[in-house]
């Protein structure tokens, strides 16, 4: 299950549903992601939509064993409750740059893999990373399980775009 799926992510759930996964997408701007992939419209900045999104994925596939979330600030219980619904095996976890620099996570979030995301510095200077570069970052993750997985740089960071 991925949560956030039909952005930036999108060319990671292709690439996990054509290893032969079947994935359920819960996403704000449902999309068709190909075969193997169903999305489910929710807004996980309300929990009834939420919630009700994940029960009818968990009720037609079953409960995830890999739960991928990608869930901003706009929602900062979004990634536990949709935990808490699903129980998945392994849970992955997107973050932004800025959460490099936050405190260590709390209990709420033990055992759960991040993936931050960082920057690109350059000759001609620094730029975010692409959707490429983001999909392979969590797909490496996927094949590659650590409790933390850096896409990019994170220093130094006043070179961050």
């Amino acid at each position: 299950m991925v949560i956030g799926g039909t952005g930036m992510l999108a060319g990671a759930c292709q690439e996990l549903a054509g290893r032969g996964s079947r994935l359920s997408v819960l996403a704000r701007r449902p999309a068709d992601l190909g075969p193997g992939v169903t999305c489910y419209p929710c807004d996980y900045t309300e929990p009834d939509s939420f919630e009700l999104a994940a029960s009818s994925a968990i009720r037609q596939s079953g409960k995830p064993s890999l739960l991928i979330t990608w869930i901003h600030a706009t929602a900062p219980n979004g990634a536990d409750q949709i935990h808490s619904w699903t129980d998945p095996t392994r849970h992955i976890r997107v973050l932004g740059s800025a959460s490099a620099n936050k405190a260590a996570p709390g209990r709420s979030e033990a055992g759960v893999e991040h993936v931050v995301l960082g920057f690109v510095v350059g000759p001609a200077g620094s730029r975010w990373l692409t959707n490429e570069e983001i999909c392979e970052g969590v797909l490496h993750a996927v094949d590659h399980p650590q409790p933390r997985t850096v896409v990019g740089v994170l220093e130094p960071w006043e070179k961050r775009p």
